[in-house]
């Protein structure tokens, strides 16, 4: 008895070991040439005290952000990339230049004075939350996770848009940067609910298919025109949030909501290899090929619209490199 007992878990922990997470288990050949890593370390952070952001759209189209958003944006993506590049290499230079990002805009930032600075923060900080998880074993900081204790006010999701779907991600990463289990799970109840909330059966998300490229969000003569943009936007969040819940023990891509989401990812891929059944085809659609995040999706899923634009490679939105995840 004692012998199959043992040879069970032998079992177990040797299918656990074999397990190849996307996030967790990253892989990739050159990645920190390839994202210029080295020439990275030597870039000077500004933070801001403030961030006091205008409106990302205006009545004819989209605002140039001021520096203090481009500085911030900039150092979000820029400290994701860092980290990845210290989890493929484990060079602690591009650790410790994380964190000295990470405390830089903790120290600094003491007033988030916009709606659309809100946003930002909702947006971007999933990136610097997923970078201090990259890195946090070796260099953990209590200064960045007292900092993402007072952002998490400015989460969105509660709401049922694109911005609820980043919401999420920024609550699951938020709960992996402070090792939050209780947000964690309430975070995989609140995607499920997203889900079926924010997709119709049919895999549209009503929210995101109208959206125009002004201020008149589902309006005006271009009424449309980012409808496949904003999908993927959304889906983008929702995969990315989805296999970090899966990598940290909430499996839910078999559960009805999941389901639910293999829907939309067969409808977006649908559309984007054949952009004139969607609802609100026009000349110029704008990013229709916003659709990295496949990558993830076809890990569990399949669609033969997706695996068709999979090999072409025409992938595009990806601040998470997950072009760059060796097989």
């Amino acid at each position: 008895m004692k012998r199959f007992v043992l040879s069970l878990l032998l079992i177990c922990v040797q299918a656990y070991a074999e397990k190849d997470y996307f996030f967790r288990d990253f892989k990739s050949i050159d990645l920190p040439k390839k994202l210029h890593l080295d020439t990275k370390l030597s870039k000077q952070i500004q933070p801001c005290a403030q961030l006091n952001a205008s409106k990302h759209y205006t009545s004819t189209g989209v605002r140039e952000p001021d520096a203090c958003t481009k500085s911030f944006k900039k150092s979000a993506t820029m400290s994701y990339d860092l980290a990845l590049g210290y989890l493929v290499s484990q060079n602690k230079q591009y650790g410790l230049k994380v964190i000295e990002i990470l405390n830089a805009w903790a120290r600094e930032l003491q007033s988030v004075d916009t709606y659309q600075s809100e946003d930002n923060i909702n947006f971007y900080m999933p990136y610097m939350n997923m970078a201090y998880w990259f890195v946090k074993k070796e260099f953990p900081s209590p200064k960045y996770e007292d900092f993402v204790k007072r952002m998490r006010g400015y989460s969105q999701s509660a709401l049922n848009t694109n911005h609820g779907a980043w919401g999420i991600l920024f609550d699951v990463s938020s709960a992996l940067a402070l090792n939050d289990q209780a947000l964690l799970q309430s975070s995989a109840n609140r995607w499920q609910e997203w889900v079926f909330k924010a997709i119709d059966e049919s895999g549209v998300i009503p929210s995101a298919i109208t959206r125009s490229d002004t201020s008149d969000y589902h309006g005006g003569p271009t009424k449309g025109i980012k409808g496949i943009a904003y999908t993927n936007f959304a889906l983008l969040a929702l995969s990315v949030s989805g296999e970090l819940l899966f990598e940290n023990g909430y499996d839910l891509w078999d559960s009805g909501a999941g389901q639910r989401l293999s829907i939309a990812y067969n409808k977006v891929a649908t559309w984007i290899l054949n952009p004139e059944t969607f609802p609100y085809f026009q000349p110029n659609l704008i990013g229709v090929h916003n659709n990295a995040y496949f990558i993830i999706l076809a890990k569990h899923y399949s669609s033969p619209s997706a695996n068709e634009l999979l090999s072409q490679g025409d992938l595009h939105e990806d601040g998470f490199r997950l072009k760059l995840r060796s097989p």
